[in-house]
């Protein structure tokens, strides 16, 4: 039997985000991954970090089969939709209007158009209300202007494992009381 497969992974999910934020931002604002060793932050003023924070199931698998015999393996396929939450991290001078722009933005049908042209089956639903400013001390003791969000998004991931089936029966009939007496 091959690994399972996963059609929509966390950095996916990361990667869908950050091209709504960097059509929402204004050039040139990094938008870097939270939670990464070793890593100082990002040397523009603005910027903002993305961290996943969790994922909740929200309704019962659906599993699809496909018979590929005799060209292709035969699959199951099992859809796990979920919501997911992203913490984003906006700092900067400029943070408390670019988190004004994310929110409104994220919000909106153009904001669902955006995530429609990553390609991954991932979709805005709305952000925690309100956001919050909450101020960060960096490296250098200095503390920075920073607005934190939660990023709610709708997931649909498919696990796809190998399936046997079978092209025939053979059926035999057995008597029980000559077999088992």
């Amino acid at each position: 039997m091959g690994a399972p497969t996963v059609s929509l992974t966390e950095e996916q999910t990361l990667a869908a985000l950050r091209s709504f934020l960097l059509a929402v931002l204004p050039p040139g604002t990094p938008v870097v991954a939270g939670q990464d060793n070793r890593v100082p932050e990002p040397e523009a003023v603005n910027f903002v970090e993305m961290t996943f924070m969790f994922a909740e199931r929200i309704e019962t698998n659906t599993d699809t089969y496909t018979d590929g015999y005799p060209s292709a393996p035969s699959t199951l396929s099992i859809r796990d939709p979920a919501i997911v939450t992203v913490q984003l991290d906006v700092h900067g001078p400029a943070s408390g209007d670019n988190t004004q722009a994310i929110v409104t933005l994220f919000r909106s049908d153009w904001g669902c158009q955006q995530f429609a042209t990553s390609g991954f089956d991932v979709t805005p639903l709305h952000t925690g209300e309100p956001p919050h400013q909450i101020p960060y001390t960096n490296a250098e003791q200095q503390v920075e202007e920073r607005w934190v969000i939660a990023c709610i998004l709708q997931c649909n991931p498919i696990v796809t494992v190998p399936q046997d089936f079978t092209t025939g029966v053979k059926i035999n009939v057995v008597s029980v009381e000559a077999t088992y007496h």
